[in-house]
């Protein structure tokens, strides 16, 4: 019993010298980096326990400043072999908070450079794997079903609890500065179904029903008919019940389909991010299917958050902080991918684009306020605190990103062509 506590001590101690070693190896580099930062500055302040608080200022001059609070070593390395995603996870952890989480987010957007470079030379060790990866994400039928219910089917009280009253999940667009995140969607909608030109008595097609808000909307307001579809089973039970609430069991027909399997002509087709969950292998699948479903001179808009056309080959052969722990197999395209993609794939011809990432910042921020001012009301259905720092990280995450143009969010107007 002794010899084996004895093994045992020596064990740990080892484990322990190791994990101080790479510790201590690790803030060097990672200060290394932070030392060749040119935008801004960043100001680390190490508050672990037991310990004086040490600060360190990193930058040269203070066009943009951030504050990042160091609980707990164990967030260097855990950056140094995670980068990007080793910064939420260390975050979800309590590793390390700042008062101003978003502003963290643009501080090293606007040193991306130097981030990728952290990246390159320090993530080697999971690169060959990353095929693999890939592969392992691929959106088939199956597996689509499999991310959105990891997404998605987390529950409607979840959702409740922050989204606004249109239950609308994907980016407002704000009238005004002084609107309310509620407005903010009820404008979407229209301006959705007026870069429609949806008339009474049109049939449209909607592929992502989320919780309903659209198809309710468009067969109100403008008198035409709508089937949608979604594979959520959540959704698909909280809309069967909303369409019949509303006495439009005779507008709306609701599907629990994969796009794929959709028959029919439609006068005007519909998606609001939902391509975002279809794969880079499938987007000229997706958008071969939706121009089939379109009957001649028919008109398809698109709202789909964009990456940056230079950063698209890079980001379509990694998998980032979204993509791990939030949209599993999320793909987001480039402005060019999608207009190359239905030029080749389709007689569908481009009428408008719009983009307007920074209602989407503005949407994050009103999202993440609701969620915490909510918390007591959202804990109580099994979601712990990590939970809670995760989401909160998303938002803060993507916020930054739609805030320094990293990321966009876009309606795209196609029409077909009338010989078709």
């Amino acid at each position: 019993m002794a010899e084996s506590r004895l093994i045992t001590d020596k064990i740990n101690k080892k484990s322990s010298f190791i994990d101080m070693t790479l510790t201590r190896l690790s803030r060097q580099l990672v200060f290394a980096f932070f030392n060749r930062i040119r935008h801004g500055q960043v100001k680390v302040v190490e508050t672990v326990r037991n310990s004086e608080h040490k600060e360190f200022l990193f930058g040269n001059n203070n066009e943009f400043e951030a504050t990042i609070f160091i609980h707990d070593t164990r967030f260097y390395s855990r950056l140094i072999l995670g980068g990007s995603i080793g910064a939420g996870e260390s975050y979800i952890e309590g590793w390390w908070d700042s008062p101003d989480v978003t502003k963290v987010i643009e501080f090293f957007s606007i040193n991306l450079d130097l981030i990728n470079d952290i990246e390159d030379k320090l993530n080697w060790l999971k690169k060959p794997l990353q095929p693999i990866i890939n592969l392992l994400n691929t959106n088939t039928r199956k597996k689509a079903k499999k991310n959105i219910v990891a997404h998605y089917d987390l529950g409607n009280e979840l959702y409740s609890r922050f989204l606004d009253p249109t239950m609308l999940y994907s980016s407002a667009i704000y009238p005004s500065e002084q609107s309310t995140l509620h407005e903010a969607s009820l404008n979407k909608l229209k301006v959705i179904c007026d870069n429609l030109q949806l008339k009474p008595g049109e049939h449209l097609l909607e592929i992502g029903t989320g919780w309903g808000a659209l198809a309710i909307y468009a067969a109100k307001h403008y008198d035409c008919y709508v089937t949608t579809t979604t594979i959520s089973e959540e959704q698909y039970r909280y809309v069967s019940d909303l369409v019949e609430a509303s006495g439009l069991t005779s507008k709306i027909t609701l599907l629990k389909s994969d796009y794929r399997d959709l028959t029919g002509k439609f006068d005007k087709l519909v998606s609001v991010e939902m391509i975002e969950a279809v794969g880079h292998r499938y987007f000229d699948e997706y958008f071969s299917i939706c121009a089939e479903r379109l009957n001649p001179g028919g008109r398809m808009l698109i709202q789909s958050i964009l990456i940056e056309d230079e950063r698209y080959d890079s980001y379509k052969n990694s998998t980032d902080f979204i993509q791990k722990y939030i949209f599993p197999g999320g793909a987001l395209p480039s402005k060019q991918v999608v207009y190359e993609s239905v030029k080749n794939n389709t007689t569908l011809l481009p009428i408008d684009f719009q983009a307007f990432g920074h209602d989407y910042a503005k949407t994050l921020n009103a999202w993440r306020v609701s969620f915490n001012n909510n918390w007591q009301k959202i804990k109580p259905f099994g979601y712990d605190d990590k939970f809670k720092r995760l989401w909160n990280f998303y938002f803060h995450y993507c916020e930054g990103g739609f805030l320094q143009n990293k990321i966009d969010v876009a309606h795209f107007v196609f029409k077909k062509t009338t010989n078709a």
